[in-house]
């Protein structure tokens, strides 16, 4: 037993699974006082005080903007993954990360009363799950009462019929019987196929969570981070082709600001020959987009609305964000960024379905990719979008009110009240450096395609724990005939006691590895 609990222990003792806002925060942060910059623990923070945020910092507590141009990504909170653009004396919430050059900010609330604290004000947070027992403790809980009630019962027959054999009898009786082969029929079953999860990247809290996921009829899923790879995106131009020296046009120009967007579609321009550009007169105007002349012909690159051609037939919001290309005053076309989802994930989906599983995607994010999802999922899967942080946990407990049993995976702050919330939540990160919000198990991104697969083996570990079990009664049984016969005697009663132990780990261990290379686990 103790080594199948070290075994478990092995398995998790590097993760958290258990989190509270401050575990999101930076240590420290950058405060300027009249001109001169000190670094303080973001938790001395008070309200009036004026930091620095740099690039992908996080900014810690609500503030207002008073230098720079922010663009907020607030993808890690609300699941949006479109920067916001915030302008000079606007409100920024905590738990965005700036995109692009400092900016300073002044606290209007301190870091344990901003926005993002009120994440963990629900109930919720408060609960204890999966801390159960396995599913046979009941039943081996009466293991001692009935050894007994046989040793009591063979007393009294052979003090009627043989004294002699008495003591071999009630010896024998309490030797041969052996509640470890039970208990640890589940515990090295359990602390296996921890191990196994945890080799394929899955990492579970403890034992209990793989009943848990044997139990689950719906999976619930994230969109941003979790379907989608984090800081990667497709990029697919449409319009009139351009030639060699419009696409280093469109690149050079790009390539002058520091939105994400123009990040992305500078770094997706690969031309065959480089060609020195001049650019000059550049402009970028806050969620607009950018002008300048490069080689003297005018280049206008950015939203509908900023190049005057909303109405126009070419402007379309089917899937994606649409960056507009204008070129010398004419239209060109534009450059579709969607997201890049994770590999395997069609394939996943439909074995989910075969295996009878409920579906739903709630997602933070706009509409945009509605038609992308139900491509993966089917047309039959529940999708919802802008679902702020209460809205998901609400909708798991909606879930669980008409008696579903609920598997959450997120990778963000917002999914964090919904993963406590569901009977099994799973965190995933692409990074095992990255803090991750409270769950059950941590997941990572790479392995989300194989989420049927895990699903699928923690329902062998059942059968293999029932199997285990029932074969360690029928030991028992067959050994405590013998023994309230006064027939077999106190050393070898010793001697058969541990070999039914070592077999039945054994045998669990076999099984439970031969079924993770069944479901396709190695």
């Amino acid at each position: 037993m103790l080594i199948g609990r070290w075994f478990q222990d092995k398995t998790y003792d590097s993760f958290s699974f258990d989190r509270d806002y401050l575990s999101y925060f930076p240590l420290g942060v950058t405060v300027i006082n009249n001109g001169e910059e000190k670094n303080i623990p973001v938790t001395q923070l008070k309200k009036g005080d004026h930091v620095i945020i740099r690039n992908e910092e996080m900014i810690p507590a609500d503030a207002v903007l008073l230098k720079g141009e922010a663009n907020v990504d607030y993808s890690f909170v609300s699941g949006e993954n479109t920067p916001l653009l915030k302008r000079k004396g606007e409100l920024i919430y905590a738990g965005g990360k700036q995109a692009g050059s400092a900016i300073e900010l002044e606290i209007v609330n301190e870091t344990s009363q901003s926005y993002i604290t009120q994440l963990w004000n629900n109930d919720v947070f408060s609960n204890q799950k999966n801390g159960d027992k396995s599913f046979i403790h009941p039943w081996s809980r009466y293991f001692t009462l009935a050894l007994f009630s046989v040793a009591i019962s063979a007393f009294v027959f052979w003090w009627i019929k043989d004294p002699a054999k008495i003591l071999p009898a009630v010896t024998s009786v309490l030797i041969v019987a052996c509640p470890c082969s039970l208990l640890l029929s589940a515990t090295f079953t359990y602390g296996n196929m921890l191990r196994i999860f945890g080799k394929n990247k899955l990492y579970l809290k403890n034992s209990s969570v793989i009943e848990a996921l044997a139990a689950i009829n719906i999976i619930v899923f994230d969109k941003t981070g979790t379907l989608t790879q984090n800081h990667s995106a497709a990029v697919v131009y449409e319009g009139t082709p351009l030639t060699n020296t419009e696409l280093l046009a469109v690149k050079e120009v790009t390539k002058q600001s520091s939105h994400p967007l123009s990040k992305i579609i500078s770094a997706s321009i690969q031309t065959v020959e480089q060609k020195k550009l001049s650019v000059t007169g550049f402009k970028e105007y806050t969620g607009k987009g950018l002008e300048a002349m490069v080689n003297d012909i005018p280049v206008k690159i950015g939203a509908a609305h900023f190049i005057n051609e909303s109405n126009n037939d070419f402007i379309t919001y089917d899937t994606g964000t649409h960056v507009h290309v204008v070129l010398n005053n004419i239209h060109m076309g534009s450059y579709k960024v969607s997201n890049n989802y994770r590999e395997g994930l069609e394939k996943m989906a439909a074995t989910l379905t075969e295996k009878g599983y409920d579906k739903c995607v709630l997602s933070g994010d706009n509409a945009s990719e509605k038609n992308n999802l139900q491509k993966i999922f089917g047309p039959d899967t529940w999708i919802k979008f802008e679902q702020k942080p209460q809205q998901k946990l609400d909708y798991i407990k909606h879930l669980q009110a008409s008696n579903k049993k609920v598997l959450m995976l997120g990778d963000g702050l917002n999914d964090a009240g919904a993963l406590k919330q569901s009977d099994a939540g799973i965190a995933v990160s692409d990074n095992n450096a990255q803090f991750t919000p409270a769950s059950d198990a941590i997941l990572d991104g790479s392995k989300v395609h194989q989420l049927d697969k895990f699903l699928a083996y923690a329902r062998s570990g059942k059968k293999i724990v029932t199997a285990s079990f029932i074969l360690s009664i029928l030991y028992n049984i067959v050994g405590l005939s013998f023994a309230v016969q006064a027939g077999l005697s106190p050393m070898v009663a010793a001697i058969l006691m541990p070999a039914s132990s070592i077999s039945i780990v054994l045998l669990v261990t076999v099984l439970s590895s031969a079924s993770a290379r069944l479901k396709g686990l190695s």
